[in-house]
């Protein structure tokens, strides 16, 4: 479902449009905020049906307004294909000379292996492609392994065996020292998980709507991979070769221990919670610390994206690991931040009939593995609130 779908079907968009509020256009504030790839289309739709209603006094029916929405978005998709043209034209005339082929994940990550075996992260802030449903294993450029939907578990055994749920080997790559190995990218939509033990013998889970990007074997003086979502890291110590967690706008090193990182792109911050040993949080290139954040078990350390700000936090790390056991644990938690993680692990769209709803304190544990109508129920009994389904895997809180 595209963006202009989902706000046709948004009760609330139209609510922002025909009878805002201080409460509502606080809630488009926010989520413009927060997408903000999208608020360009929500703002030009929302502006266009405006200036419709400008010269008109008639009183719109939901039908009606839904019929105006259609209309409009037919107009802007003209001038959107004639748009795209001519980019085409241009970015394929600029870069028809260019030699270097490169292999992008859903537009939002490239690995070029250089000479000296060193690998490079070219990187842009994306969210998981639409068109990647279930999840995958890409292998180098092209190779495309189908998992298993829900949970899966990968191995990399130090004979070069890639071995899928501890008992199919689905690839064996040469050992080779005059090859640099292959950059594999594990990409884990919403509504799955997986567990990955990488060659060094870390173990990594993935969590719903993330994505691995790192070598089959590591041979360089530090291991290196790249994160977009969230992971639980348990790393092998190796005090010559650390291990480097990078994001978009960080990098997380460590010699052994055990930590999470959650970097959604769509997400206000970043946060590492450490388990035990000791991590370092570094800046990139473009500047995120004036100085590396150093943590100690039982610390979070919070980046906030928009205004930069970084601090330390003391934390029972209990909350925010059990995740990797099939449950999730709150305390005086909004329920709006509830929903995101049920809508990540489920693959489901929950929306608020009133934003306010959403600053609902929840505490308490809740055993996701049980399925989403058991888990729904069990929310609905804490909350007072039900859930209304509108269609797939589309659901109204009121």
């Amino acid at each position: 479902m595209n963006i202009y779908d989902r706000l046709i079907e948004n009760p609330l968009f139209f609510k922002w449009i025909f009878h805002p509020s201080p409460e509502i256009n606080s809630y488009w504030d926010h989520y413009l905020d927060i997408n903000p790839k999208e608020a360009k289309q929500i703002k030009e739709l929302k502006s266009k049906i405006e200036i419709h209603l400008k010269f008109t006094d008639k009183k719109l029916t939901d039908l009606e307004k839904r019929s105006l929405a259609k209309k409009i978005i037919l107009q802007l998709g003209k001038t959107d294909v004639k748009k795209h043209h001519r980019m085409f034209i241009r970015n394929f005339m600029r870069y028809a000379a260019t030699a270097l082929l490169f292999f992008a994940i859903g537009g939002g990550l490239v690995y070029i292996y250089m000479g000296n075996r060193q690998s490079q992260i070219v990187y842009e802030n994306t969210t998981l492609p639409v068109r990647l449903h279930d999840p995958v294993l890409i292998i180098g450029d092209d190779e495309q392994i189908a998992l298993n939907r829900g949970e899966s578990e990968l191995e990399y055994s130090k004979e070069g065996e890639i071995i899928l749920n501890k008992d199919q080997t689905i690839k064996k790559e040469p050992i080779s020292k005059n090859e640099p190995p292959a950059m594999n990218t594990l990409v884990i939509p919403y509504g799955n998980r997986s567990v990955i033990t990488l060659s060094d013998g870390s173990r990594v889970w993935v969590n719903a709507g993330s994505r691995l990007v790192y070598p089959s074997k590591f041979v360089d003086k530090t291991r290196e991979v790249f994160l977009t979502g969230e992971a639980f890291f348990d790393i092998k110590k190796n005090e010559d070769h650390p291990f480097i967690v990078k994001t978009v706008e960080a990098k997380i090193e460590v010699l052994g221990t055990r930590f999470n990182v959650l970097a959604y792109p769509e997400d206000y911050s970043i946060q590492t919670v450490l388990v035990e040993g000791s991590v370092e949080i570094k800046k990139l290139k473009g500047g995120l610390f004036e100085k590396g954040l150093r943590l100690s078990p039982g610390e979070l350390g919070y980046f906030n994206k928009k205004t930069h700000d970084t601090r330390i936090y003391k934390v029972d790390v209990e909350p925010y690991i059990l995740w990797t056991e099939g449950l999730f644990s709150f305390s005086n938690t909004d329920l709006s931040r509830v929903v995101k993680k049920l809508e990540r692990y489920y693959n489901v769209r929950i929306q608020f009939d009133d934003p306010f709803k959403g600053s609902i304190q929840i505490t308490g544990k809740m055993d996701v593995t049980h399925g989403k109508d058991e888990v729904f129920e069990y929310l609905s009994k804490l909350t007072g609130l039900e859930f209304m389904e509108i269609n797939n895997n589309h659901y109204v809180m009121k």
